[in-house]
């Protein structure tokens, strides 16, 4: 029945066009109905409205700073930035953390020095929505140096909010967020992690070695040229499946050549989701002609995993323009790969029969049994067909 209720103010305050009804919704249980008539009561009223929201500014729910700072910015309301840099000296702290929240909306010349000042807050949550509100209001030299002090904070809340204002706020984040690359926080060390493109080697190395998983994956995600010989070695050595998957794709986005190498092993992969993904790499970095005339290529390789691994992908890619060479390894001197062309003939071959019929007889008895089973099969649904 409540949300019946609720529903029913809100339709009320979407359809009003009287004020004194809708400056009463502002004060609605409902966040959903209040943020209607912030909307609703700026969009009729403009800067009339001003001297309402703006007295609500500190007071509200703090769910609602940021639609009433907002609604004031929209209104151009001269007043408001001034109402939130008084609010940053008031004793009650829920009222100096919506002043920061407002603030980081508000914006306007003397915003960022307010709150770079509000970084000394004693309350750990007023600390972050400075630093968020600073990350909002974006780059600023002397916010992201003001900021950086607070990577060391003692409350790892803080120091997360710290990496992002950092990397909002500073030209050339790197350096500064290097130090908590071994941050004993795992999601203080996570949020650096998708920034490791641009720190220093040491910094990112140790980040893509990271004994957590997530924070290794978040790292590969982030990565760039300067970390592709780890990105390398996380693809092919790395324990974690989703860690290999966030190497490939990370690899995949490079959009150099020189990568292919690397790339074409992780063919190899026991997970399907991180071999799918190195081919969706290959793709992008070679276009399907090219990925495919690669992994013919590799149809010769010395490797028979490689080489099964590779009749596998084809098939994924349903390259049937690769028969001929696909073909040939009807006399490949492995079962497995012979097998794994049993598997893969439907996808790859315009007429499997005059192969599978080859196989047979092959010398393997699993080889001949797949394929006899095969035949069978494409016999009993021709009979039906029949």
């Amino acid at each position: 029945m409540a949300h019946a209720d609720a529903t029913e103010r809100l339709r009320a305050v979407l359809a009003s066009t009287e004020d004194s009804v809708l400056t009463r919704s502002l004060d609605d249980p409902s966040p959903e109905v209040a943020i209607a008539a912030i909307r609703r009561l700026a969009e009729l009223e403009g800067v009339r409205a001003a001297a309402e929201l703006r007295g609500r500014l500190l007071s509200a729910d703090l769910s609602l700073v940021p639609e009433l700072a907002s609604a004031l910015r929209k209104i151009g309301d001269g007043s408001a930035v001034e109402v939130a840099i008084a609010g940053l000296q008031g004793e009650r702290y829920t009222r100096r953390l919506a002043a920061a929240r407002a603030l980081g909306v508000l914006r306007g010349p003397r915003a960022a020095g307010a709150l770079r000042a509000a970084l000394d807050d004693e309350i750990a949550g007023v600390r972050v929505a400075a630093l968020c509100a600073l990350a909002q209001i974006g780059p600023d030299t002397d916010a992201a140096g003001d900021c950086a002090r607070l990577l060391s904070d003692a409350n790892s809340h803080v120091r997360i909010a710290a990496v992002r204002a950092v990397a909002r706020t500073a030209a050339r984040p790197g350096a500064m967020l290097a130090q908590v690359a071994s941050d004993p926080d795992r999601v203080v060390r996570l949020e650096v992690a998708r920034h490791v493109a641009g720190l220093p080697q040491p910094a990112a190395g140790a980040l893509l070695a990271d004994h957590d998983l997530r924070v290794r994956e978040a790292a590969a995600q982030g990565a760039g040229m300067a970390q592709v010989g780890q990105l390398a070695a996380l693809l092919i050595e790395d324990p974690a499946a989703d860690v290999r998957h966030a190497a490939a794709k990370a690899l995949g986005s490079l959009g150099d050549e020189r990568i292919i190498d690397v790339l074409v092993s992780g063919l190899e992969d026991g997970d399907a989701i991180v071999r799918t993904a190195v081919l969706c790499a290959l793709e992008r970095l070679l276009t399907r002609r090219g990925a495919i005339s690669r992994l013919c290529r590799e149809l010769l390789c010395e490797r028979r995993g490689r080489r099964r691994a590779s009749l596998y992908a084809l098939a994924h890619l349903k390259a049937t323009e690769a028969a001929d060479e696909v073909g040939r390894l009807a006399d490949d001197p492995d079962p497995d790969v012979r097998l794994a062309l049993i598997h893969t003939a439907d996808a790859l071959l315009p007429d499997p029969k005059p192969l599978l019929r080859y196989l047979a007889a092959d010398s393997d008895a699993a080889v001949r049994h797949a394929a006899q089973i095969w035949l069978l099969r494409r016999e009993h649904a021709a009979g039906k067909g029949s």
